[in-house]
């Protein structure tokens, strides 16, 4: 039953996939000229069209003669297929038995030279993929290559079905019964048809239907350049041996290289007609087949009498997504668009996990609600950051070189002041392990810098321990200014208001806080809190504090990617302020 020009494209019912893989029960795939500008001899009467075969459910051209395979194998669907294919056959025999019969057992006989992704695409669409060794395009008439061996072990073993897509008549028939008879219906002014060839199936079928309607359509075959391959196409010496019946119906072999095809598919993806590079070649040999024409004085014989126009139709045979690797490696570097902003490729790669950022109510909850979030009495003069004596005792011990001192502004980091470079610490010695900034809390908290002792006045369970830590990352002149009681000071330089608009910014903040996590200020219990003195350490938590909260997310994002359970603040320190 053939579609109705009213049909819908509506598939119903228990054989609704079977229906839908059906070309039968479908509208023609489309028929799209392509613009001029792709088009170099437009102004000399030839229009261009190209025949959409990645429109097929299956999106490659493979799928017709592989259901034409599948429907001639009676035990097929209890059968184990196999099949040797780059990709687009085994692709469509896999989704067509699976949607015909409910069978899975289709097993890819593959190149080991196969990129990744393609393997990984295979797996994707349910395959067993086999890999084999040697010559990645193996000749079927090679009595010891991978397909002399798949029709030894199908001719042995009942339970295996081996279609053989170069030998199989199915598939140069499914398009002249289907490829062939949509064009003639379409444009029955066509005077060239044009494909690649792999198996050789397409251009020798659809020629074979387009010349029996009209004789005097020309019909060329794609070819790649020896030692210049693309995926899919053959070198015409490997097609010669095909059991097509190819001569009476391919009037012409045109050799097209690699980085041509490549840059043809590119142009006619950007342009809405999307596909692979096959298709891109299958453009460059009509084009470069009308020209030698043209240069040769031969143009008008191809054109119609009626209209002296030359109707060309070329196949669009698959997609270019899995070969997005051979596009950079084939087009040259100036004719891709630039990527700005490039530097953010190398630097602030950790991701960000929106879990990780708390709510106020949500950093109430930390530690089962014990952990105690009060401002500090005493900001300029407490000893919530015991950096100093500590600094001051560990200068008695090792004597190190003097840091120097902050800015005028106290903006700025005194282990990282910032210039146009990148931020650095300055090589101060490695500290011992913190003391931890959650220790069990008390209503006298140790003695300010002039020794007197005071009380913060916080209302503190004195018998609760907590786990959190806190790390305030803003400049000295902020924290001093205020900050969350017992929070641990690791000065940063200010905070950009929109850090993250601007990547250079977002590149230095990102170096600077590498440098300070990986540096001799940062608190060791926490770069190693999986071996924490006496089990100190685990299970420890991290709470970052920044101004507005850029900051710390991106911290957080560098901490858990070292293994630490970190957390920022919904809107930072101003959250609370």
């Amino acid at each position: 039953m053939a579609a109705s020009p009213e049909f819908l494209n509506v598939f119903k019912g228990r054989d609704s996939l079977a229906q839908y893989l059906d070309p039968d029960l479908s509208p023609p795939l489309p028929l799209v000229e392509i613009p001029n500008s792709l088009n170099p001899l437009r102004g000399d009467g030839v229009r261009i069209f190209a025949k959409m075969l990645t429109a097929l459910p299956a999106q490659n051209v493979k799928s017709l003669p592989a259901l034409a395979m599948l429907r001639s194998e009676p035990n097929a669907h209890q059968q184990t297929i196999v099949e040797a294919s780059s990709g687009s056959t085994v692709l469509s025999l896999a989704i067509l038995a699976r949607a015909l019969w409910g069978h899975d057992d289709v097993h890819a006989y593959v190149t080991n030279k196969k990129h990744p992704d393609s393997l990984r695409l295979m797996k994707f669409f349910g395959l067993k993929t086999v890999l084999f060794g040697g010559l990645a395009q193996q000749e079927p008439s090679d009595p010891r290559g991978v397909m002399a061996r798949l029709r030894k072990m199908a001719n042995t073993d009942p339970g295996v079905c081996y279609p053989g897509q170069y030998g199989n008549d199915e598939n140069w028939k499914a398009h002249e019964r289907w490829t062939g008879a949509q064009i003639w219906r379409q444009l029955p002014e066509v005077n060239v048809f044009c494909a690649t060839v792999g198996t050789g199936g397409c251009v020798t079928g659809t020629g074979a239907y387009l010349k029996a309607m009209k004789p005097s359509v020309r019909t060329i075959g794609v070819c790649s350049i020896r030692g210049d391959p693309i995926p899919g196409p053959r070198y015409f010496s490997g097609f010669e041996t095909s059991p097509f019946p190819w001569q009476e119906n391919i009037d012409v072999f045109q050799d097209v290289c690699s980085a041509d095809a490549f840059r043809a598919s590119m142009q006619l993806s950007r342009h809405g007609l999307i596909c692979g590079p096959s298709s891109g070649q299958a453009l460059c040999g009509v084009i470069a087949h009308l020209q030698a024409a043209k240069a040769a004085g031969n143009l008008a014989e191809y054109a119609d009498p009626a209209t002296n126009e030359i109707n060309a139709v070329f196949v669009c045979a698959d997609l270019p997504y899995q070969y997005m690797d051979l596009y950079f490696n084939k087009i040259p570097k100036e004719e891709l668009p630039p990527t700005f902003n490039e530097n953010l490729l190398s630097c602030d790669l950790d991701p960000y996990d929106e879990r990780n950022c708390l709510t106020l109510e949500q950093v109430f909850k930390l530690d089962g609600g014990a952990l105690k979030l009060q401002p500090c009495a005493m900001p300029s003069s407490c000893c919530c950051n015991n950096k100093d004596r500590h600094h001051q005792q560990h200068q008695r011990q090792y004597a190190p070189p003097p840091s120097p001192p902050p800015s005028s502004s106290g903006g700025e980091s005194p282990h990282f002041p910032h210039t146009p470079d990148a931020p650095t610490s300055l090589p101060l010695p490695t500290p011992p392990d913190l003391l931890p900034i959650s220790l069990p809390l008390t209503t006298d908290i140790n003695s300010s810098e002039n020794g007197d002792s005071y009380n913060c006045n916080h209302d503190v369970n004195t018998s609760t321990a907590t786990t959190t830590r806190i790390i305030d990352i803003r400049p000295q002149e902020a924290y001093t200014r205020s900050h969350m009681h017992n929070a641990w000071n690791i000065p940063l330089t200010p905070e950009p208001q929109d850090l993250f608009g601007d990547a250079q910014a977002v590149e230095a903040r990102w170096r600077e806080m590498r440098d300070v996590i990986e540096g001799p200020l940062w608190p060791t219990s926490l770069a190693r809190v999986e071996e924490g003195e006496g089990g100190r350490g685990r299970g420890t938590k991290v709470l970052v504090l920044c101004g507005n909260g850029d900051s710390s997310r991106m911290m957080v994002a560098m901490l858990r990617a070292r293994g630490v359970e970190a957390f920022s603040v919904e809107g930072g320190y101003e959250a609370w302020e």
